[in-house]
């Protein structure tokens, strides 16, 4: 476990346990530390609980937890379009450093087939998006690193908003969360938020492509929202900035979501194992490790799954991308919404509405059940 004060950038293995089966990688947001963003303030005895390293092992022992930090700014999301443009380094910098370093410390390890679960923070959360539908770094490791990803769990990221105006609004959020407002800074923010709205709409590709390979498990997605306003004191005033990524936004297309009562901020820091939150997170996470490998009508048998069929209907463009979401996959080819445990939700793009696929899976469902 990390006993000392852990450097901004970098892949930093916090644990290995002696049987790992699953690496859990943590990607902090906009102006986040790989430490500091996931430490709560323990106010029983004044510990800063530094939960990934502390809290984590203890409940899923067999894994390895890496802490993943990269030097950001608000220009690293919202770069300048105008000359003379700032220099910084791009998600698709940041992505690719993610995904290399991984790949490189797992085949420096020999584990290049264990699965690999994402939790991120805010807009680290398109950070990880970015590199598991992008083109960047693609080589040997990130090819790895991208087929054995098993899940991402999403804690306040935001992916909703097909017009640019909603993405001009979440920088000016994030810019007020920042104190960092001025006439400069907000300037073209429609379209300087092309890059984030074209990565959302990339990650839904994805997760259709492999709910459809017959090489590759999907990837399991959860989202979780924040339910409480962030408050920021400005010359000894309080200001209620408000959700800075409402549920809305965090959810992705046919999910319900999951909440975490706190506000942006603070919806990734757990003082204790007994926060619903924390609990709520790291029970996604064993869910994930059991159903990876699983076929889909092991899935659909879990114990905890109740699956209904929903709308079957046409797809209607990106909402409708066949998204893999929540704790489990099993879909029919064609059912749109199929409701999950803990709201969560499965989805594909249905091309017809394929009446014969649904009878097979009813009957295969009777039989079963039988």
């Amino acid at each position: 476990m990390a006993t000392t004060e852990i450097l901004p950038d970098g892949l930093i293995e916090l644990y290995a346990g002696e049987k790992a089966n699953v690496d859990i990688v943590f990607v902090h947001g906009l102006r986040g530390h790989p430490q500091t963003t996931w430490e709560a303030f323990d106010t029983s005895d004044g510990e800063k609980i530094f939960w990934p390293s502390k809290l984590l092992p203890e409940t899923i022992p067999k894994s390895r937890i890496f802490s993943f930090g990269y030097l950001t700014e608000f220009v690293t999301f919202y770069p300048v379009i105008k000359p003379p443009a700032i220099a910084h380094t791009s998600i698709d910098d940041n992505s690719t450093s993610l995904l290399v370093k991984l790949g490189n410390r797992r085949s420096e390890t020999g584990t290049i087939n264990r699965p690999i679960i994402f939790v991120a923070h805010s807009l680290g959360g398109l950070v990880v998006a970015n590199g598991l539908s992008s083109q960047a770094g693609s080589n040997e490791q990130r090819q790895e690193v991208v087929a054995n990803t098993c899940g991402t769990i999403f804690l306040g990221t935001p992916f909703k908003g097909s017009e640019k105006a909603v993405w001009a609004k979440l920088a000016e959020r994030f810019l007020g969360l920042f104190g960092d407002s001025n006439e400069q800074t907000i300037k073209d923010l429609d379209k300087r938020s092309m890059k984030l709205q074209q990565i959302s709409e990339d990650f839904h590709k994805v997760l259709r492509q492999r709910y459809d390979s017959s090489q590759l498990n999907p990837i399991q997605v959860a989202c979780f929202f924040e339910t409480t306003t962030t408050t920021k004191t400005i010359w000894k005033t309080k200001k209620d900035l408000g959700l800075i990524v409402t549920k809305q936004s965090a959810t992705l297309a046919g999910d319900d979501g999951m909440p975490v009562n706190a506000d942006h901020c603070a919806m990734c820091r757990f003082s204790n194992t007994q926060i619903a939150g924390y609990v709520d997170i790291t029970e996604t996470i064993k869910l994930m490790v059991e159903n990876w490998g699983k076929k889909t009508a092991d899935r659909e048998n879990n114990g905890r799954i109740n699956i209904r069929l929903g709308e079957v209907k046409q797809g209607d463009g990106v909402l409708n991308f066949g998204i893999v979401s929540g704790h489990v996959i099993g879909t029919v080819k064609d059912a749109v919404n199929q409701r999950v445990s803990n709201s969560f939700t499965s989805s594909t793009d249905g091309t017809s509405t394929n009446d014969a696929a649904i009878k097979a899976w009813g009957q295969k469902k009777s039989v079963q059940e039988g």
